[in-house]
Protein backbone atom coordinates (compact mmCIF):
# COMPACT_ATOMS: atom_id res chain seq x y z
CA UNK A 1 0.00 0.00 0.00
CA UNK A 2 1.24 3.48 -0.80
CA UNK A 3 1.22 5.75 2.24
CA UNK A 4 2.28 9.39 2.31
CA UNK A 5 4.19 10.32 5.55
CA UNK A 6 6.27 13.34 6.43
CA UNK A 7 9.80 12.94 7.83
CA UNK A 8 10.88 9.50 6.47
CA UNK A 9 14.21 8.76 4.80
CA UNK A 10 13.15 8.48 1.16
CA UNK A 11 12.21 12.06 0.54
CA UNK A 12 9.90 13.18 -2.17
CA UNK A 13 9.61 16.90 -1.74
CA UNK A 14 8.65 17.33 1.87
CA UNK A 15 6.96 13.90 1.96
CA UNK A 16 8.41 10.41 1.91
CA UNK A 17 7.03 7.23 0.39
CA UNK A 18 7.09 3.84 2.10
CA UNK A 19 5.91 0.69 0.35
CA UNK A 20 4.00 -2.02 2.22
CA UNK A 21 4.25 -5.41 0.61
CA UNK A 22 0.66 -6.36 1.47
CA UNK A 23 -2.33 -4.85 -0.43
CA UNK A 24 -5.58 -4.99 1.48
CA UNK A 25 -8.37 -6.76 -0.35
CA UNK A 26 -11.00 -4.48 -1.96
CA UNK A 27 -8.86 -1.35 -1.42
CA UNK A 28 -8.29 0.98 -4.38
CA UNK A 29 -4.98 0.96 -6.24
CA UNK A 30 -3.35 4.13 -7.47
CA UNK A 31 -4.81 3.56 -10.97
CA UNK A 32 -8.27 3.14 -9.46
CA UNK A 33 -7.92 6.44 -7.64
CA UNK A 34 -6.83 8.24 -10.79
CA UNK A 35 -9.68 6.67 -12.82
CA UNK A 36 -12.16 7.54 -10.10
CA UNK A 37 -11.03 11.14 -10.12
CA UNK A 38 -11.34 11.25 -13.91
CA UNK A 39 -14.91 9.91 -13.77
CA UNK A 40 -15.88 12.40 -11.11
CA UNK A 41 -14.26 15.16 -13.14
CA UNK A 42 -16.02 14.54 -16.43
CA UNK A 43 -19.34 13.87 -14.66
CA UNK A 44 -19.05 17.28 -13.00
CA UNK A 45 -18.13 18.81 -16.36
CA UNK A 46 -21.13 17.11 -17.96
CA UNK A 47 -23.48 18.44 -15.29
CA UNK A 48 -22.19 21.99 -15.70
CA UNK A 49 -22.47 21.80 -19.49
CA UNK A 50 -26.02 20.43 -19.18
CA UNK A 51 -26.88 23.35 -16.89
CA UNK A 52 -25.64 25.79 -19.52
CA UNK A 53 -27.64 24.15 -22.29
CA UNK A 54 -30.89 23.19 -20.58
CA UNK A 55 -31.69 25.79 -17.92
CA UNK A 56 -32.68 28.49 -20.39
CA UNK A 57 -30.85 31.12 -18.37
CA UNK A 58 -27.49 30.97 -20.10
CA UNK A 59 -25.88 34.22 -21.18
CA UNK A 60 -23.66 32.45 -23.68
CA UNK A 61 -23.70 33.37 -27.33
CA UNK A 62 -25.16 30.82 -29.80
CA UNK A 63 -21.75 29.72 -31.03
CA UNK A 64 -20.61 29.14 -27.44
CA UNK A 65 -23.74 27.09 -26.73
CA UNK A 66 -22.97 25.03 -29.83
CA UNK A 67 -19.47 24.41 -28.50
CA UNK A 68 -20.86 23.38 -25.11
CA UNK A 69 -23.29 20.99 -26.84
CA UNK A 70 -20.47 19.42 -28.86
CA UNK A 71 -18.46 18.85 -25.69
CA UNK A 72 -21.44 17.37 -23.83
CA UNK A 73 -22.19 14.94 -26.68
CA UNK A 74 -18.51 13.91 -26.66
CA UNK A 75 -18.84 13.10 -22.96
CA UNK A 76 -21.94 10.89 -23.36
CA UNK A 77 -20.04 7.60 -23.92
CA UNK A 78 -18.12 8.18 -20.67
CA UNK A 79 -21.09 8.97 -18.42
CA UNK A 80 -22.89 6.41 -16.30
CA UNK A 81 -26.49 5.51 -17.18
CA UNK A 82 -27.95 7.37 -14.20
CA UNK A 83 -26.45 10.70 -15.25
CA UNK A 84 -27.47 10.22 -18.89
CA UNK A 85 -31.05 9.44 -17.89
CA UNK A 86 -31.10 12.52 -15.64
CA UNK A 87 -30.07 14.68 -18.59
CA UNK A 88 -32.79 13.01 -20.70
CA UNK A 89 -35.35 13.84 -17.99
CA UNK A 90 -34.25 17.48 -18.01
CA UNK A 91 -34.43 17.66 -21.79
CA UNK A 92 -37.91 16.07 -22.11
CA UNK A 93 -40.00 19.14 -21.06
CA UNK A 94 -38.25 21.43 -23.56
CA UNK A 95 -40.23 22.35 -26.66
CA UNK A 96 -36.96 23.06 -28.49
CA UNK A 97 -33.96 20.90 -27.60
CA UNK A 98 -30.29 20.96 -28.68
CA UNK A 99 -30.35 18.81 -31.81
CA UNK A 100 -27.07 16.92 -31.44
CA UNK A 101 -27.72 16.19 -27.75
CA UNK A 102 -31.24 14.96 -28.54
CA UNK A 103 -29.90 12.65 -31.23
CA UNK A 104 -27.17 11.39 -28.93
CA UNK A 105 -29.62 10.55 -26.14
CA UNK A 106 -32.09 8.87 -28.52
CA UNK A 107 -29.26 6.61 -29.68
CA UNK A 108 -28.75 5.38 -26.11
CA UNK A 109 -30.40 2.31 -24.57
CA UNK A 110 -34.16 2.42 -23.98
CA UNK A 111 -33.74 2.83 -20.21
CA UNK A 112 -31.91 6.12 -20.82
CA UNK A 113 -34.02 7.69 -23.57
CA UNK A 114 -37.42 6.56 -22.19
CA UNK A 115 -38.27 9.98 -20.62
CA UNK A 116 -37.90 11.62 -24.04
CA UNK A 117 -39.86 8.87 -25.83
CA UNK A 118 -42.76 9.00 -23.38
CA UNK A 119 -43.07 12.74 -22.73
CA UNK A 120 -40.56 14.64 -24.84
CA UNK A 121 -42.19 17.82 -26.16
CA UNK A 122 -39.33 18.41 -28.57
CA UNK A 123 -40.05 15.36 -30.72
CA UNK A 124 -41.68 16.23 -34.03
CA UNK A 125 -43.83 13.91 -36.13
CA UNK A 126 -40.76 13.30 -38.29
CA UNK A 127 -38.77 12.28 -35.22
CA UNK A 128 -41.52 9.94 -34.03
CA UNK A 129 -41.89 8.29 -37.43
CA UNK A 130 -38.13 7.78 -37.71
CA UNK A 131 -37.96 6.23 -34.23
CA UNK A 132 -40.92 3.96 -35.05
CA UNK A 133 -39.21 2.83 -38.25
CA UNK A 134 -35.70 2.26 -36.92
CA UNK A 135 -35.86 1.37 -33.21
CA UNK A 136 -36.94 -1.67 -31.23
CA UNK A 137 -40.42 -2.79 -30.19
CA UNK A 138 -40.00 -1.41 -26.66
CA UNK A 139 -39.44 2.04 -28.17
CA UNK A 140 -42.63 1.71 -30.26
CA UNK A 141 -44.56 0.52 -27.20
CA UNK A 142 -43.49 3.64 -25.34
CA UNK A 143 -44.40 5.93 -28.24
CA UNK A 144 -47.81 4.25 -28.62
CA UNK A 145 -48.83 5.55 -25.18
CA UNK A 146 -48.01 9.20 -25.94
CA UNK A 147 -50.79 11.80 -25.86
CA UNK A 148 -52.06 13.23 -29.17
CA UNK A 149 -50.44 10.92 -31.69
CA UNK A 150 -51.09 11.97 -35.27
CA UNK A 151 -52.33 9.65 -38.00
CA UNK A 152 -48.96 9.51 -39.74
CA UNK A 153 -47.24 8.44 -36.51
CA UNK A 154 -49.92 5.82 -35.78
CA UNK A 155 -49.42 4.42 -39.29
CA UNK A 156 -45.69 4.09 -38.66
CA UNK A 157 -46.19 2.47 -35.26
CA UNK A 158 -48.74 -0.04 -36.55
CA UNK A 159 -46.92 -0.94 -39.77
CA UNK A 160 -45.16 -4.00 -38.29
CA UNK A 161 -48.37 -5.46 -36.89
CA UNK A 162 -46.92 -6.03 -33.42
CA UNK A 163 -49.83 -7.11 -31.23
CA UNK A 164 -48.64 -5.31 -28.09
CA UNK A 165 -48.09 -2.04 -29.96
CA UNK A 166 -51.48 -2.31 -31.68
CA UNK A 167 -53.22 -2.98 -28.37
CA UNK A 168 -51.62 0.08 -26.78
CA UNK A 169 -52.54 2.28 -29.74
CA UNK A 170 -56.14 1.06 -29.68
CA UNK A 171 -56.39 1.80 -25.95
CA UNK A 172 -54.87 5.27 -26.40
CA UNK A 173 -57.80 7.66 -26.82
CA UNK A 174 -55.37 10.42 -27.80
CA UNK A 175 -54.13 8.46 -30.82
CA UNK A 176 -55.72 9.46 -34.12
CA UNK A 177 -56.06 6.24 -36.10
CA UNK A 178 -56.16 6.48 -39.87
CA UNK A 179 -58.53 4.27 -41.89
CA UNK A 180 -55.49 2.28 -43.03
CA UNK A 181 -54.22 1.68 -39.49
CA UNK A 182 -57.70 0.83 -38.24
CA UNK A 183 -58.27 -1.71 -41.01
CA UNK A 184 -54.91 -3.31 -40.27
CA UNK A 185 -55.87 -3.61 -36.60
CA UNK A 186 -59.28 -5.10 -37.45
CA UNK A 187 -57.70 -7.72 -39.71
CA UNK A 188 -55.04 -8.48 -37.10
CA UNK A 189 -57.83 -9.11 -34.58
CA UNK A 190 -58.78 -12.32 -36.43
CA UNK A 191 -55.58 -13.84 -35.01
CA UNK A 192 -55.53 -11.69 -31.85
CA UNK A 193 -59.11 -11.75 -30.50
CA UNK A 194 -58.10 -9.69 -27.45
CA UNK A 195 -58.05 -6.67 -29.79
CA UNK A 196 -61.75 -6.96 -30.70
CA UNK A 197 -63.41 -5.39 -27.64
CA UNK A 198 -61.02 -2.41 -27.49
CA UNK A 199 -61.56 -1.85 -31.21
CA UNK A 200 -65.33 -1.77 -30.67
CA UNK A 201 -64.78 1.25 -28.39
CA UNK A 202 -62.93 3.28 -31.02
CA UNK A 203 -64.92 6.22 -32.36
CA UNK A 204 -63.28 5.82 -35.80
CA UNK A 205 -64.59 2.28 -36.31
CA UNK A 206 -66.82 2.15 -39.39
CA UNK A 207 -69.81 -0.16 -39.97
CA UNK A 208 -67.85 -1.90 -42.72
CA UNK A 209 -64.91 -2.76 -40.47
CA UNK A 210 -67.18 -3.64 -37.53
CA UNK A 211 -69.14 -6.14 -39.61
CA UNK A 212 -65.96 -7.50 -41.18
CA UNK A 213 -64.81 -8.22 -37.61
CA UNK A 214 -68.22 -9.80 -36.91
CA UNK A 215 -67.09 -12.87 -38.88
CA UNK A 216 -64.54 -13.88 -36.23
CA UNK A 217 -66.08 -12.32 -33.11
CA UNK A 218 -67.69 -14.29 -30.27
CA UNK A 219 -71.34 -14.07 -29.25
CA UNK A 220 -70.95 -11.15 -26.83
CA UNK A 221 -68.93 -9.14 -29.33
CA UNK A 222 -71.39 -9.89 -32.11
CA UNK A 223 -74.19 -8.59 -29.93
CA UNK A 224 -72.29 -5.32 -29.46
CA UNK A 225 -71.72 -5.00 -33.22
CA UNK A 226 -75.37 -5.60 -34.06
CA UNK A 227 -76.49 -2.99 -31.50
CA UNK A 228 -73.92 -0.34 -32.29
CA UNK A 229 -73.80 -0.80 -36.08
CA UNK A 230 -77.35 -1.76 -37.10
CA UNK A 231 -77.03 -0.61 -40.76
CA UNK A 232 -80.32 1.24 -40.59
CA UNK A 233 -81.56 2.54 -43.95
CA UNK A 234 -85.05 3.83 -43.15
CA UNK A 235 -84.14 7.45 -43.86
CA UNK A 236 -82.63 6.53 -47.24
CA UNK A 237 -85.66 4.44 -48.20
CA UNK A 238 -88.02 7.30 -47.33
CA UNK A 239 -85.94 9.82 -49.26
CA UNK A 240 -85.91 7.61 -52.38
CA UNK A 241 -89.51 6.34 -52.23
CA UNK A 242 -91.12 9.14 -54.22
CA UNK A 243 -88.80 9.06 -57.22
CA UNK A 244 -86.73 5.87 -57.50
CA UNK A 245 -88.08 2.35 -58.00
CA UNK A 246 -85.26 0.06 -56.94
CA UNK A 247 -87.27 -3.05 -57.87
CA UNK A 248 -87.30 -1.88 -61.49
CA UNK A 249 -83.59 -1.14 -61.38
CA UNK A 250 -82.97 -4.66 -60.08
CA UNK A 251 -84.80 -6.10 -63.07
CA UNK A 252 -83.62 -3.74 -65.79
CA UNK A 253 -80.61 -1.82 -64.50
CA UNK A 254 -76.90 -2.43 -64.87
CA UNK A 255 -76.16 -5.89 -63.47
CA UNK A 256 -72.88 -4.63 -62.03
CA UNK A 257 -74.90 -2.38 -59.73
CA UNK A 258 -77.36 -5.04 -58.55
CA UNK A 259 -75.54 -5.37 -55.22
CA UNK A 260 -75.95 -1.63 -54.70
CA UNK A 261 -79.64 -1.69 -55.62
CA UNK A 262 -80.27 -4.69 -53.38
CA UNK A 263 -78.53 -3.04 -50.46
CA UNK A 264 -80.88 -0.05 -50.67
CA UNK A 265 -84.15 -1.78 -51.56
CA UNK A 266 -86.61 -2.28 -48.68
CA UNK A 267 -87.08 -5.81 -47.41
CA UNK A 268 -89.78 -7.94 -49.00
CA UNK A 269 -91.49 -10.76 -47.16
CA UNK A 270 -91.40 -14.19 -48.82
CA UNK A 271 -94.66 -15.77 -49.86
CA UNK A 272 -95.79 -18.95 -48.13
CA UNK A 273 -95.05 -20.97 -51.27
CA UNK A 274 -91.52 -19.53 -51.43
CA UNK A 275 -91.03 -20.36 -47.77
CA UNK A 276 -92.09 -23.94 -48.44
CA UNK A 277 -89.67 -24.20 -51.37
CA UNK A 278 -86.88 -23.02 -49.10
CA UNK A 279 -87.86 -25.51 -46.40
CA UNK A 280 -87.83 -28.31 -48.98
CA UNK A 281 -84.57 -27.05 -50.50
CA UNK A 282 -82.56 -26.89 -47.30
CA UNK A 283 -83.67 -30.39 -46.35
CA UNK A 284 -81.61 -31.94 -49.15
CA UNK A 285 -78.06 -31.55 -50.45
CA UNK A 286 -78.90 -28.24 -52.20
CA UNK A 287 -79.15 -26.29 -48.93
CA UNK A 288 -76.51 -23.72 -49.89
CA UNK A 289 -78.05 -22.92 -53.26
CA UNK A 290 -81.59 -22.83 -51.89
CA UNK A 291 -80.62 -20.37 -49.16
CA UNK A 292 -78.67 -18.17 -51.61
CA UNK A 293 -81.57 -17.99 -54.09
CA UNK A 294 -84.26 -17.31 -51.49
CA UNK A 295 -82.25 -14.63 -49.66
CA UNK A 296 -80.84 -13.01 -52.80
CA UNK A 297 -77.24 -13.46 -51.69
CA UNK A 298 -74.16 -15.15 -53.14
CA UNK A 299 -73.57 -18.84 -52.63
CA UNK A 300 -70.36 -17.87 -50.80
CA UNK A 301 -72.33 -15.86 -48.24
CA UNK A 302 -74.86 -18.69 -47.94
CA UNK A 303 -72.02 -21.13 -47.29
CA UNK A 304 -70.64 -18.86 -44.57
CA UNK A 305 -74.06 -18.59 -42.89
CA UNK A 306 -74.47 -22.36 -42.85
CA UNK A 307 -70.94 -23.14 -41.63
CA UNK A 308 -70.63 -20.29 -39.09
CA UNK A 309 -69.90 -21.47 -35.55
CA UNK A 310 -72.64 -19.29 -34.06
CA UNK A 311 -76.30 -19.03 -35.00
CA UNK A 312 -76.40 -15.23 -35.39
CA UNK A 313 -75.98 -15.10 -39.19
CA UNK A 314 -78.71 -17.70 -39.62
CA UNK A 315 -81.11 -15.68 -37.42
CA UNK A 316 -80.42 -12.50 -39.41
CA UNK A 317 -80.92 -14.27 -42.74
CA UNK A 318 -84.18 -15.86 -41.59
CA UNK A 319 -85.65 -12.56 -40.41
CA UNK A 320 -84.38 -10.76 -43.56
CA UNK A 321 -86.40 -13.15 -45.72
CA UNK A 322 -89.53 -12.51 -43.65
CA UNK A 323 -89.88 -16.11 -42.49
CA UNK A 324 -92.51 -16.95 -39.92
CA UNK A 325 -91.17 -18.15 -36.60
CA UNK A 326 -92.25 -21.74 -37.26
CA UNK A 327 -90.70 -21.74 -40.75
CA UNK A 328 -87.46 -20.32 -39.38
CA UNK A 329 -87.23 -22.97 -36.69
CA UNK A 330 -87.76 -25.71 -39.30
CA UNK A 331 -85.07 -24.25 -41.54
CA UNK A 332 -82.69 -23.64 -38.63
CA UNK A 333 -82.96 -27.28 -37.54
CA UNK A 334 -82.40 -28.52 -41.13
CA UNK A 335 -79.40 -26.26 -41.73
CA UNK A 336 -77.97 -27.05 -38.31
CA UNK A 337 -77.94 -30.74 -39.23
CA UNK A 338 -75.71 -30.14 -42.30
CA UNK A 339 -73.24 -27.75 -40.63
CA UNK A 340 -69.61 -28.88 -41.11
CA UNK A 341 -68.86 -27.90 -37.50
CA UNK A 342 -71.78 -29.89 -36.10
CA UNK A 343 -75.34 -29.09 -35.14
CA UNK A 344 -76.20 -26.16 -32.89
CA UNK A 345 -76.62 -27.11 -29.25
CA UNK A 346 -79.92 -26.54 -27.50
CA UNK A 347 -78.62 -23.35 -25.89
CA UNK A 348 -77.22 -22.08 -29.19
CA UNK A 349 -80.48 -22.78 -30.95
CA UNK A 350 -82.39 -20.95 -28.23
CA UNK A 351 -80.09 -17.94 -28.57
CA UNK A 352 -80.49 -18.03 -32.37
CA UNK A 353 -84.28 -18.00 -32.15
CA UNK A 354 -84.07 -15.22 -29.56
CA UNK A 355 -82.08 -13.03 -31.98
CA UNK A 356 -84.56 -13.86 -34.76
CA UNK A 357 -87.38 -12.60 -32.53
CA UNK A 358 -85.58 -9.41 -31.49
CA UNK A 359 -84.36 -7.98 -34.81
CA UNK A 360 -86.66 -6.20 -37.25
CA UNK A 361 -87.09 -7.51 -40.78
CA UNK A 362 -85.82 -4.37 -42.52
CA UNK A 363 -82.78 -4.07 -40.28
CA UNK A 364 -81.96 -7.76 -40.73
CA UNK A 365 -82.29 -7.40 -44.50
CA UNK A 366 -79.89 -4.45 -44.63
CA UNK A 367 -77.36 -6.26 -42.42
CA UNK A 368 -77.57 -9.45 -44.48
CA UNK A 369 -76.90 -7.66 -47.76
CA UNK A 370 -74.18 -5.58 -46.15
CA UNK A 371 -72.48 -8.85 -45.18
CA UNK A 372 -72.98 -10.11 -48.72
CA UNK A 373 -71.23 -6.99 -50.02
CA UNK A 374 -68.32 -7.40 -47.58
CA UNK A 375 -67.84 -11.07 -48.44
CA UNK A 376 -67.95 -10.32 -52.17
CA UNK A 377 -65.34 -7.60 -51.69
CA UNK A 378 -63.10 -9.90 -49.65
CA UNK A 379 -63.30 -12.60 -52.30
CA UNK A 380 -62.20 -10.24 -55.08
CA UNK A 381 -59.53 -8.40 -53.06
Amino acid sequence: MVAWRPGCTDKVGIYTVSIDTQVLEDELTGADILASADVAGHDLLARRLADLLLTGSSQLAPNELALAETALVDLLPFMDATLKRRIAERLAPLEVAPTALLEGLLAEAYEICEPILSDGLCLTNCDLVRIADTCEEEHRLCLAARIDLSRVVCDALSSRGEAAVLARLIANTGASLSPHALEQMVRRSSAKPELIKPLLQRRELTPWLAHLMFFWSDGEERSIILKRFPIDRRGIVEALSDGVDLSVLLQQGNTKLHETYRLLRPAERMSESAQQRLIDGVADEAAQGALAMSAGISTTTAAWIISDLGGEPLAVAGKAMGLSRDAFQQIAVSLSAVRPCGALSENEMERTVGLFDSVTMDRADSILHFWDRIISSEMTA
